[in-house]
């Protein structure tokens, strides 16, 4: 009997919720003037963003940035291509014992690797010819546990 008065107790306060939220008076509603701002991924989770942007000193060329973020943690890695002279900034900033990488694929050449030289940031200064799109992602580490961005395809040489 125990069990029953629990079941009709979970219906009752199932059927409460379901009228006071159609009252408008649990959270927002359709009507509401304010949006409800999606929740940030759980504690832990990776995931990715990325900008581009017109770069004024390389005529026609397009620097962007591909970033893979540890939620809930100060924990990251960040690629970024720079049109103008073609420089490459690499940000290993996750404290797990490997280096980050990042795979740039030019043109229709690549990807080429390069390694991180250890946690903060890595410079390359690369030579392209200009007018290529420029394509990145950027991975925790080497290992197949190893977090990636997908690969993303903004940049112009």
């Amino acid at each position: 009997m125990r069990d029953n008065t629990r079941h009709t107790m979970k219906k009752s306060l199932a059927a409460a919720a379901v009228a006071l939220t159609g009252a408008g008076l649990l959270g927002g509603t359709a009507g509401s003037a304010s949006a409800i701002p999606y929740p940030p991924p759980p504690s832990g989770t990776w995931y990715s963003t990325n900008d581009a942007w017109g770069d004024d000193g390389d005529d026609g060329g397009v620097s962007f940035w591909v970033k893979g973020k540890k939620s809930g943690y100060d924990q990251y890695v960040k690629a970024s291509f720079y049109a103008e002279g073609e420089h490459l900034y690499l940000r290993d900033y996750h404290p797990n014992g490997s280096n980050a990488i990042v795979r740039l694929w030019v043109g229709g050449s690549g990807p080429a690797v390069f390694y991180a030289e250890g946690y903060g940031k890595t410079h390359f200064n690369l030579s392209y010819d200009e007018n290529q799109t420029v394509s990145m992602q950027v991975c925790t580490s080497t290992s197949s546990k190893a977090y990636c961005t997908p690969k993303i395809s903004k940049g112009r040489s």
